[in-house]
């Protein structure tokens, strides 16, 4: 099982690990409950070196990644990015992925393709069938990079006050249209710092050399930002309605079916898929939606992450693909996908599991904490 450069700090603080993608990550520190306050109050950071990352360079990187994925990116130039997903003919997701331009020179260009964690090898095939007589190459640098994911209330001004770039046109980083980066240095390391907003929350990805993500993360930890694990990011996913790789992300559903319409253009031509998508969308053929679920009569732990089934009396429904405890609600909350027909706020359901079954509540994403 792989370990991130961070490790050692992670075991310092108390990290409790799990095993996410074959990578070592924290679970959770010492007070989950503690981290996620923390999270909806203030500042917060988490270690996301598991996240996959691929340099793509040649002459057709934007032409090729955008006949292939959903979102327009003819006009991304250097600086710029995109969230885009991948579909294969059917139209089903392969993964999500956030493209970001780095430059354009004499026609080459050089881009950074940032993955779900867990998804490269799948990534990496799809693009060794489809690269023939594109100018494209790729190299996979998940284990040269480590993200460090800031979000909160007072994040742009911890990353401001340490973040230093000598460019005449820099502007302030909050103002930064979303998936957009800039390339600047922390304690003379060099970093890219990308908007992003992974669970409705303000945040940057700052994305530094494996042998600079101690200095980095110990300069922010100084600064007050408190560290929180993998479980309570995806209580504050699972909150905002953000679908996941292996779990809504799956070669069983389509972008739009996981509420992902806004990175998916109908007007760009041709791309992989946009038949399917194009004829879901003109015939307002979605057969199932992605929702949130509130599970109602459960005390104690439940005996299921995913995979339970969805019952409207005695009709199956749907499916469950996520569940956390949330200290918001302190009630267990779920993802997963249901008939359009029962997609509706406040539907009254069944979740079964193993021979039990469980009073449930439909929410629409994002849940109000």
């Amino acid at each position: 099982m792989k370990k991130s450069p961070l490790y050692e700090i992670h075991l310092d603080l108390g990290a409790v690990f799990g095993d996410y993608f074959g990578w070592m990550m924290p679970k959770h520190y010492v007070n989950p409950i503690e981290e996620y306050k923390f999270a909806k109050t203030s500042s917060v950071m988490i270690d996301r070196a598991n996240v996959g990352k691929l340099r793509l360079w040649g002459k057709d990187v934007i032409d090729f990644m955008n006949r292939i994925s959903t979102n327009d990116l003819r006009g991304l130039t250097p600086g710029t990015g995109a969230v885009t997903v991948l579909t294969d003919e059917k139209g089903k997701m392969i993964d999500v992925v956030n493209l970001c331009l780095l430059k354009v020179e004499n026609g080459h260009q050089e881009a950074i393709l940032f993955l779900s964690p867990g998804s490269v090898e799948d990534v990496k095939s799809w693009f060794d069938k489809l690269i023939i007589i594109d100018d494209v190459k790729y190299e996979d640098i998940t284990d040269d990079y480590v993200i460090i994911s800031v979000y909160g209330y007072g994040a742009n001004e911890v990353i401001s006050s340490e973040f230093k770039v000598d460019h005449k046109h820099f502007l302030d980083i909050s103002k930064m249209p979303l998936y957009n980066f800039v390339r600047g240095f922390i304690i003379g390391n060099e970093v890219f710092i990308v908007r992003v907003d992974e669970f409705s929350s303000l945040g940057y990805n700052l994305v530094c050399r494996r042998d600079d993500a101690v200095a980095i993360w110990k300069l922010l930890q100084s600064k007050g930002l408190m560290a929180v694990g993998h479980e309570v990011f995806n209580v504050l996913r699972v909150e905002a309605g953000i679908p996941s790789f292996g779990r809504e992300i799956t070669k069983d559903y389509n972008p739009l079916e996981a509420n992902l319409i806004k990175f998916v253009s109908f007007s760009k031509g041709c791309y992989i898929g946009q038949e399917v998508l194009a004829r879901i969308d003109s015939y307002n053929k979605l057969q199932k939606r992605l929702v949130g679920f509130i599970i109602e009569d459960k005390k104690g732990k439940l005996k299921f992450d995913k995979d339970a089934i969805v019952f409207s009396d005695d009709e199956e429904v749907g499916k469950v693909t996520s569940v956390v405890y949330s200290y918001g609600f302190q009630k267990y909350i779920a993802l997963g996908y249901l008939k359009v027909k029962f997609a509706v706020q406040g539907e009254k359901v069944k979740i079964e599991f193993g021979g039990d079954r469980y009073d449930a509540v439909v929410i629409l994403p994002p849940f109000s904490v």
